[in-house]
Parts: structure tokens; sequence; C-alpha cells
């Protein structure tokens, strides 16, 4: 099986000038051939395939105003071509947006497909020579690619690509639900106790901060050296913001899974709480961050992570007896069935839905099968997620804090 590690790595001035020129060949090569397929497809109708590109691209090297590509390493820019018919495969697919053009002023990287190894603690790369790194755990396996990048700060980092002969076992524990919210990010249950995780809110918590950079950036000439400078010390701050986010849910979601085998949570539609008034404290939250790394940590450790349909009313359903209350609106944190007069604290009742409705799914193996259906309809549901809906769900703003 594959596995990846990303590691800092710390070029000198020889090597950071020598990234400078693979970053900016690669951007150049992108550009060029998308502009050229664009072109193409324009007059004639049809597109430009990789080894079109790439004998293409053979034949430029040759002239004398591009002599310069030949600098950087071949398998750089023949990887760059790979990207780009990916790329238009996944918008023809619909997978994907189409391809835009690449700017100097974003995120830069560059993949190293071959010739890569780990030598005297450091990260070997072609005619870059070993580069000073921060490798964390040993490499057994044989490396399959390198991608380098540089940030908006001016940091570098390697994610490896390599083989690992780590397989996955059965893991033991408990089966734990936990359902996402705001007012606390996580609650869990798992069957016999109930537990809270508060936000960090990191954007509020540095808001001043970045306010002032802003600001000041705001008053600086178009152009100058100061407004770069200042330019570096606002992308300091969202990335202070994006580490301190990225930290806090990797400590949640390993203590998760250190102390589960399964864990069950609902499928939310991230995309489309981001589009109501509580979008700031969705994307600050990171709540498809926080199940994408519990569910490639569990599948890591041969635990299961189960999604349940997004349907499925686990907010309003009452989990004594199985009343459904339709009345529940945002601002209602706490509220008590009109049938069996139990009092439930929103988030503790909804995990308890999660985690009977989980264990349904599992011990009778109906993957996104549910009895009740949230709006009184046939719901056409496909494994965990729905993909084809009949209606609009009627709980969707409930469930940002559910």
């Amino acid at each position: 099986m594959l596995d990846t590690l990303k590691v800092r790595i710390y070029p000198n001035k020889g090597q950071q000038e020598a990234l400078a020129k693979s970053f900016g060949c690669s951007r150049f090569v992108f550009n060029y051939y998308l502009n050229k397929t664009n072109t193409q497809y324009e007059e004639t109708g049809k597109g430009m395939s990789y080894c079109d590109m790439a004998k293409d691209l053979t034949q430029i090297k040759k002239l004398s105003d591009y002599e310069w590509l030949t600098e950087v390493t071949a398998a750089t820019l023949q990887q760059t071509l790979k990207n780009l018919e990916s790329a238009f495969k996944n918008f023809f697919s619909k997978r994907a947006r189409f391809p835009k053009f690449k700017s100097k002023h974003r995120h830069q990287s560059i993949r190293y497909p071959e010739s890569c190894s780990i030598k005297n603690g450091g990260l070997k790369l072609p005619k870059l020579g070993i580069v000073k790194a921060s490798i964390s755990r040993s490499i057994n396996g044989k490396i399959k690619s390198v991608t380098v990048s540089q940030t908006s700060t001016d940091k570098y980092f390697a994610a490896i690509l390599f083989e690992t002969d780590d397989l996955a076992t059965a893991k033991q524990g408990k089966i734990s639900s936990i359902d996402l919210g705001l007012n606390s990010l996580v609650t869990v249950f798992d069957g016999e106790k109930f537990s809270k995780v508060d936000p960090i809110k990191p954007t509020r918590r540095y808001a001043k901060r970045l306010r002032r950079r802003q600001q000041a950036l705001s008053r600086k000439k178009k152009g100058s050296l100061n407004r770069q400078k200042q330019v570096k010390r606002v992308a300091r701050v969202h990335e202070k913001i994006a580490n301190t986010r990225q930290d806090s849910l990797h400590k949640i979601s390993r203590k998760l899974v250190d102390e589960n085998q399964a864990i069950i949570a609902e499928n939310l539609c991230i995309k489309g709480l981001a589009r109501t008034k509580l979008a700031k404290s969705i994307h600050d939250a990171g709540f498809g961050m926080l199940l994408n790394f519990i569910g490639y940590k569990l599948e890591r450790e041969g635990g299961i992570f189960l999604q349940v349909d997004r349907f499925f009313p686990s907010t309003k359903l009452c989990n004594g007896c199985k009343f459904k209350n339709n009345s529940l609106n945002l601002s209602v944190r706490e509220w008590v069935c009109p049938e069996c007069k139990i009092h439930h604290d929103r988030d503790e009742n909804a995990t308890q839905n999660l985690r009977e409705e989980g264990i349904k799914i599992l011990s009778t193996n109906t993957v996104g099968h549910t009895e009740i259906q949230a709006c009184g309809e046939e719901v056409r549901l496909v494994g965990t997620c729905t993909k084809k809906r009949s209606s609009v769900k009627q709980e969707s703003p409930v469930t940002a804090q559910a």
C-alpha cells in the first residue's frame, strides 16, 4: 500500500534559485499548453493529448528562445503535462472545474516522479542534491514521488509518496457517534457517557491582528517593496489561523481514533451549510477537514468510519419514543418530547440517534437504509451518501449546530 509523509525542507540559496526556476518552468509549460489546447480545440474541435504535448515540448526545447527549459529536470515538466491532461479529464467527467492558468503569486509546487531518496538525513532530489529536511519518521519502502511546494510565507515542504508494508489489522475498541456543531464542535457518545469539545474559533481569535495587518496593507503603494513585505505579513497571519485549526483538529481526531474501533457521523452537506448566514463559523470550524482526518486515520488502523445519510432526522427524532419533532428551529438547544415527556439536550439526543442508526446499518449491512424518512417520502439512497434526492432537506439549517 502507499503512504504519504509531508515534511518541511530547508534548501540553501542555490537550491532555492533552482526551485524557483523549476516552479517558473512548470508554470510556463502548464499555461502554454493550456492556451494551445484551448486554441486548437476552438479551431479543430479536438484538444491535445499528453503524447501530443510531450512531442511538442521536445521540439520547443530545441528553439533558442526556449533553451532555458532545459535547465530543469525533464521529468517534472512531463509530470506537469500529465497533470494538465488529468485536469481536462476531470473536467469532462464533471469531477472538477475547467483548468485555470497558474499564477506565481499563488501556492507553487512541482512533482519529482523519480530518482528521489533519503540520504544522510536529508532528501535527495534531481539536480538539487541533498536538501536539508525535518523527517519525523523513517521511510523504509520505495519512494514513488516527491512533491515540493512553496507557501506564500516562503516556507518549503515536500510530500513524500512511498510504499509501505504496514497492513491494517482489526482494530479493537468502542463504537462511538459524533455530532458536529458550532456551540460544541464535537459531541461524542460511546453508549455510556457523553463528552463535548469546545470550538477553538481561530479566525475570531486572530481577527484583530489580521485586521491591523490588512489595514496597513491597504495604505501601501501598489508595486512597492513595502507592499510586498506587508503581503507576507498578512499571509503569516492566515498561515497561523490555518495551522491552529489544523493542529486542533488533528488532536481531536487522534483522540477519537485511539479510543474507538468504529465512529459514526452524519454525512453533512458542507457546501450547503457554507451558503447560509453561518458561513464564516462553518468554515472556521473545519467540519470537512475533521471528518477527513477521522476517516483516513481509522482506515490506516483498520477501523470503521460510517457516515449516516444526511436525510436521517437525527436532531428532530426523540431517542426514547421515536417521535419526530418538526417544530425545532436553530435556536432551540433543549426540548421536551411532547409524547414521552423526556428532556433532551439537542446535541446529545442527535448522537444517540446517530449511534443507534449506525449500529443498525453495520449489523444489517444495509448501508444508507433508514426506516424513517426525513421528509416523509421515498428517497433513493446510494451507499452512505445520497446522490439523487426528490426534495430539499427540511432540517438542513438545523444541522448546522446539531
